[in-house]
């Protein structure tokens, strides 16, 4: 088994990776990091990696498969990316704390449109649908936008069946843990978590608007 990663570690959040590394041992797995997909070859099972050495030099590398899964690499839509709402990486250019465009004070964006500097998870736009609302409201009526985002986003990540270790985390790779543990370890807690919980919530909470546990946190507070 292999993992090929086009970054530069395992996770990007550094104490999230020794408890990876763990099972990446445990499961024999070959790492691969700096490895970007450049292409696939479907009826020959092969997939081409390119990785740049020390001096500059990139090498490709083809490598036989049985089975391939690929997460592509994120970029912003194009409606987005050729609009004049777009900063230079192509996502919508909005203050990373309150969410508001920084040219226009009538904009706001969240989620995977918007250029804030956090991983682009369901948990971090349910973070950012409460704090955008109120903010809306202010800028109709003419208030201060008193709300924060600290950059909060979460991947459960699982690392076998019944353990998932919950990384979540905000700003300059900050631990936000949502229960008094150390989350980075795997816990079956966790699982049940991801397993029956998180789905409800996402159908009976988030989509609703009654997500009460994610109330926008006062700059001040």
């Amino acid at each position: 088994m292999q993992f090929h990663n086009a970054g530069p570690a395992l996770f990007g959040v550094a104490p999230y990776v020794p408890g990876l590394m763990r099972y990446i041992q445990k499961y024999n797995i070959q790492l691969n990091l700096g490895s970007r997909l450049m292409a696939v070859d479907g009826p020959n099972h092969t997939a081409t990696f390119a990785k740049a050495g020390a001096d500059g030099t990139v090498t490709e590398t083809q490598v036989k498969f049985d089975m391939l899964h690929v997460v592509p690499p994120q970029k912003p839509l194009a409606v987005v990316a050729k609009s004049p709402l777009a900063d230079a990486s192509g996502f919508v250019e909005v203050d990373p704390t309150t969410l508001r465009h920084t040219r226009f004070a009538n904009v706001f964006s969240l989620g995977d449109a918007c250029s804030t500097p956090n991983s682009k998870t369901a948990a971090a736009a349910r973070k950012q649908a409460p704090l955008v609302a109120e903010h809306l409201l202010a800028a109709i009526d003419g208030r201060a936008l008193v709300y924060a985002y600290d950059g909060y986003g979460s991947c459960p990540l699982t690392v076998e069946h019944g353990k998932v270790i919950l990384a979540e985390f905000g700003y300059g790779g900050k631990l936000l843990p949502s229960f008094p543990l150390d989350s980075t370890v795997p816990r079956r807690l966790n699982w049940w978590l991801k397993a029956s919980f998180l789905p409800w919530m996402y159908w009976n909470a988030m989509l609703k608007g009654r997500e009460w546990l994610a109330l926008p946190r006062h700059k001040n507070g």
